[in-house]
């Protein structure tokens, strides 16, 4: 049975559970929120700590945040810096290579998401002052404060004291529109001439890019176009072309939809332009590989779902439209059985067909939180070859970075069983990684019902 509330009526409770109105459920919200703000703060505030206690080494080949190099009116040289990345930490102290790993796994981050987090926190603290000061103060809530860092990445020192002036006292509410109209207020006002340059620097943003994550169990995905007016003009021509071909050759589809199958033609010219002459297609010349799982079921037609190496469950059919297709080559490689053994390789590099086993068995870098797909990664011997060998039991995807943690620093990692790691950080943090996450054992050694639920 359903009860209807007023404002004030009591919410309904178990035996033992104390009658609570809705009045001091929304209290309790207020109460949590607050809480929670003052968490987030509190983290920011040991970012700082943490990053002042780790500064860089000078004399360290490995990268490093680079030193704040600019002009005398505090304006980066944008030349001196190799990547964007590096521009990011202008103006803020340098901070050691290996630093963010050991601060992001004890917050269960990435890498990458735990440095973003030790930037932002510099930034605020060091170039934007007032604003950080209000954070402090438990003023401003940390995720509005970063969304204000982030826009000065790289800026000049005066543009980033002029966005802290104008929306310290505002920074709790500030929303994302008037940020870029206080930063534009600021680069136009006091850099004119570099303005105009950027503006001819957008031509250098132009992009095509397909999103991976957007695949789903239908097998339909999403990429976005940026480009100049005249060739998106020329692009779009050039679907509605393609797709009228289509109609003409009897594709009862819509037309957003024949526009949409018009893409994979033009990625093929010669049977694009074929079709828009109504001649003879070509042979095939568009290969796709793709890494599909069927389960025994699902070959034998009792199983509508596949899935691919990231765990996206997809339908059995769309996985059979694909083969089906007779625009592409299809080739079906041998199954492996990852409960066989594998004889492993002679010498440092592992074979094709090893290199693929260990990339099944975990299928993202091995290092605690890292979601970086094995296929990308280095594959690390766990002993250094050649007192170690090349088998699958001795082998583990690590991604560039945390391979290079691991070589440098006092980073180590074993293995328990396949596909399962513990990991040491050099402040006693214990990690256990399997193929399906990671989870964190705290700072003391316990090798506890976790380390057997997963290792028997």
């Amino acid at each position: 049975m359903t009860a209807t509330l007023g404002h004030d009526d009591q919410h309904s409770a178990g035996p033992d559970e104390p009658a609570v109105t809705p009045s001091e459920l929304i209290a309790r919200v207020r109460d949590a929120r607050a809480a929670a703000d003052r968490a987030e703060a509190d983290l920011l505030e040991l970012a700082v700590a943490w990053a002042h206690a780790h500064p860089a080494n000078p004399w360290d080949d490995n990268w490093h945040a680079p030193k704040a190099d600019g002009d005398d009116d505090g304006s980066p040289r944008v030349e001196h810096f190799e990547d964007p990345e590096q521009l990011e930490w202008f103006g803020i102290p340098e901070v050691a290579w290996e630093a963010p790993a050991a601060f992001a796994a004890a917050n269960a981050m990435t890498t990458a998401a735990g440095k973003a987090f030790l930037r932002d926190a510099l930034v605020l603290r060091h170039r934007l002052p007032r604003i950080y000061a209000r954070l402090v103060r438990g003023q401003v809530q940390v995720w509005r404060a970063r969304r204000i860092a982030q826009a000065v990445l790289g800026k000049p020192a005066d543009v980033a004291a002029y966005v802290d002036t104008e929306l310290a006292s505002v920074a709790h509410q500030v929303g994302a529109v008037t940020l870029d109209r206080v930063l534009d207020d600021a680069m136009t006002r006091l850099y004119p001439e570099q303005r105009e340059i950027e503006q001819l620097e957008e031509l250098d943003k132009r992009h095509a890019t397909l999103d991976e994550r957007s695949l789903n169990h239908t097998g339909i995905g999403e990429m976005t176009l940026r480009a100049e007016w005249a060739d998106l003009k020329d692009f779009d021509k050039a679907l509605s072309l393609v797709a009228a071909a289509l109609k003409r050759d009897g594709c009862p589809e819509s037309l957003d939809v024949r526009r949409a199958v018009a893409i994979g033609i033009l990625a093929d010219p010669a049977r694009a332009l074929a079709l828009i002459n109504d001649d003879e297609p070509p042979a095939p010349t568009k290969e796709v590989v793709a890494y599909v799982h069927l389960g025994e079921e699902a070959v034998r037609g009792l199983d509508p779902t596949a899935r691919d190496e990231s765990g996206r469950t997809l339908l059995e059919q769309t996985v059979r439209l694909w083969c089906g297709r007779t625009d592409r080559h299809v080739t079906v490689r041998p199954v492996i059985d990852l409960n066989e053994s594998h004889p492993g390789s002679e010498g440092y590099t592992p074979s094709e067909s090893l290199r693929e086993r260990v990339q099944l068995r975990n299928p993202t870098c091995v290092f605690p939180h890292c979601a970086r797909p094995s296929r990308g990664c280095d594959l690390d011997h766990l002993i250094p070859w050649p007192i170690g060998l090349t088998t699958e039991g001795n082998l583990a995807p690590l991604c560039r970075h945390h391979h290079r943690l691991k070589t440098h620093t006092h980073w180590r990692y074993e293995s328990l069983a396949p596909g399962v790691f513990l990991w040491r950080d050099p402040h006693d943090q214990r990690f256990l990684t399997t193929p399906t996450g990671a989870t964190d054992l705290g700072q003391r050694p316990r090798l506890d019902s976790a380390l057997r639920s997963h290792c028997g």
